[in-house]
């Protein structure tokens, strides 16, 4: 069976969730088609260079779809695998014209389906999207929330979700000690740490107003923020001018995030939106209790009290509170860290998601 990926500009967790699938696919005939600077992660596979960004450019995408048609053509896949909605668009117009027999189209849906603000746009968004999905002959989603968004728009009957995925034994196997050294920071110190892409929607303003609100409660207190992103220098600028230049660490993009998560006491994500974060994942592997916003996706994931707490996105003053219920009770934060533990063995292991996906390719292979 032959399997063509199509990927969109991928950063942080759709990357992480592809590094992993990829993995798993060692006996599979795969070609990946994707911007150029994923070329060195393709890791040798057979690689094409096509510009898929994530905004509407008329003169990239026109490009792209010739490319991209030019591509199936020549490789004639069994199924093609799209990863990202700017992608699905552009396979899809790519697609029409080949003829038979024409590859199964698979997209996975990483994110949440953006929601335009006026009725006109809603309108014509909505006639889009239904058209799109109802050339796509199998929709996977990241969570279940995502999966009742998108059923608005395709047949329930074609769409199924497989979570993410992460592998569990890489995390925890790090001494605290060296996890500091890693991060220059003492033992002594009260260690926040929080993983995602820099834009607004990750909530990384409001980490930075928390971490104002607690330094006076919690002398000893950093955070460690990890990722790269358009608005970095924002919030730098941001910290900065709270007088957290000492406080509030941007260590960019790491390849250690495992060795890192061992030197925090707690982990954070108060995004605004989101898929299924790896991220938190990760944490929960790494025996952290975690506090993130009240999302549905998060929901699936993390246990509150138990695991940690869910907060209201975009409220410093409570995220803050989250925090400092954590780090005033170490016991508790270790039983929290450790049922996390357990449950992201039981329910986030990567093996299942590999699986899964394979198992959808076999399933329309034989169709």
């Amino acid at each position: 069976m032959k399997i063509m990926w199509i990927i969109r500009e991928a950063q942080g967790g759709m990357l992480s969730h592809l590094s992993q699938l990829l993995a798993g696919m060692a006996d599979h005939d795969l070609v990946i088609v994707a911007p150029q600077h994923l070329q060195d992660w393709a890791a040798g596979r057979p690689f094409f260079p096509v510009e898929i960004g994530d905004r509407i450019n008329a003169v990239q995408d026109i490009t792209a779809i010739r490319q991209l048609r030019s591509l199936l053509h020549e490789h004639r896949p069994d199924v093609v695998h799209i990863h990202g909605l700017k992608a699905a668009l552009i396979t899809v117009a790519a697609s029409r014209l080949l003829r038979r027999p024409r590859p199964s189209l698979v997209f996975t849906l990483h994110n949440n389906l953006p929601l335009p603000g006026n009725f006109f746009h809603r309108t014509v968004y909505t006639l889009v999207q239904r058209r799109l999905f109802r050339r796509l002959d199998f929709i996977i989603t990241v969570s279940d929330a995502m999966r009742d968004q998108l059923v608005a728009y395709a047949s329930p009957h074609r769409v199924i979700t497989i979570r993410n995925g992460i592998p569990v034994d890489r995390f925890g196997q790090c001494p605290k000690a060296q996890a500091r050294e890693l991060m220059n920071l003492p033992m002594s110190a009260r260690v926040v740490g929080l993983v995602a892409r820099l834009i607004s929607s990750k909530g990384i303003s409001t980490a930075i107003k928390a971490a104002s609100l607690l330094t006076k409660l919690i002398p000893d207190l950093h955070m460690v923020i990890v990722g790269e992103g358009p608005e970095r220098a924002r919030f730098e600028n941001y910290a900065s001018a709270l007088g957290l230049s000492e406080r509030v660490h941007f260590l960019g993009w790491r390849s250690d995030v495992p060795e890192l998560m061992a030197g925090w006491d707690l982990f954070i994500l108060p995004s605004l939106s989101e898929g299924f974060s790896v991220s938190v994942l990760e944490a929960m592997a790494a025996k952290l209790p975690v506090v993130v916003s009240d999302l549905p996706c998060m929901r699936e994931a993390v246990v509150p009290k138990k695991g940690g707490y869910l907060v209201k996105p975009g409220d410093a003053p409570e995220l803050a509170a989250a925090i400092l219920n954590i780090l005033k009770d170490p016991r508790r934060a270790e039983q929290m860290g450790e049922f996390n533990r357990q449950r992201a063995v039981a329910l986030f292991g990567h093996e299942r998601m590999i699986e899964c996906t394979r198992a959808v390719y076999e399933g329309l292979s034989q169709t």
